[in-house]
C-alpha cells in the first residue's frame, strides 16, 4: 500500500509565487499531496483556525522563507507565517525549512523590486529568521535547489518518522470478516 503524504507549504505569498510553485511541483513529483495557504486568505480568526486544522492534518510542514515577514495577525502581532511555523513546532510536526540565501533574494530584488523585502517589520523578520535558522533548514539559491531540498527532505523524514499519510479507498483492506467476528464476540459477551 503506497501512502501519499500531505505536506503543508507555508510562506509569504505574493513575493514567493515561483518558489511555492517549485515546491508544489516537487511534492507532486514525489507522489505526495501539497496543501497550503493559497487555499485560504489570511485575515481573521476563523481562517487561522482553518489553517491550523490543515497543519494538524498534514504529515509534514515545510516553510519557505524569503525576504518578507508577512502580514500580521492582529492579536499576537506576529506574521501568519510565523504563527503557522510556531504551531507546527508546538505540535511536534515533522518539518523542514527552506531559506532563500542572500544571492537569491538580491536576484529577486533586481527582478521584482523592493516589494520582496521586509520594509515595515524588519526586527520581527530578523528574529523570526534567526529562529528558523536555529532549526532544521536548507539555504537555497534557486528554484532547482528548492525542488531538490524538498525531495531529499521528504525522504529523510519518511525514514525517521512513522507517518500516517493517505491511501486510496480501493487499497484499504477488507475488514468485514473482522467486524463480523467482533459482532459475534460482542453478542456472546452480552448473552
Amino acid at each position: 500500500m503506497k501512502k501519499k503524504l500531505q505536506i503543508f507549504v507555508s510562506s509569504t505569498f505574493t513575493d514567493l509565487l515561483e518558489e511555492r510553485q517549485a515546491a508544489v511541483q516537487a511534492i507532486l513529483r514525489a507522489g505526495n499531496i501539497p496543501a497550503g495557504m493559497e487555499l485560504f486568505s489570511a485575515g481573521n480568526k476563523s481562517q487561522l483556525d482553518t489553517i491550523k486544522k490543515w497543519i494538524e492534518e498534514s504529515d509534514i510542514y515545510v516553510l519557505i522563507l524569503g525576504g518578507r515577514y508577512g502580514s500580521l495577525e492582529t492579536e499576537s502581532q506576529l506574521s501568519y507565517t510565523e504563527i503557522e511555523y510556531r504551531y507546527a513546532l508546538e505540535l511536534g510536526k515533522p518539518f523542514f525549512s527552506l531559506v532563500l540565501n542572500d544571492e537569491m533574494i538580491q536576484t529577486k530584488v533586481k527582478k521584482e523590486g523592493q516589494s520582496v523585502l521586509e520594509l515595515d517589520n524588519q526586527d520581527k523578520y530578523r528574529k523570526f529568521k534567526e529562529l528558523v535558522l536555529s532549526k532544521v533548514c536548507r539555504l537555497c539559491k534557486d528554484e532547482s535547489e528548492i525542488k531538490l531540498a524538498i525531495l531529499e527532505s521528504i525522504i529523510d523524514i519518511q525514514n525517521e518518522f512513522e507517518l500516517t499519510g493517505w491511501i486510496k479507498g480501493n487499497e484499504i483492506p477488507d475488514n468485514s470478516i473482522l467486524l463480523n467476528e467482533f459482532e459475534i464476540l460482542r453478542n456472546e459477551r452480552d448473552q
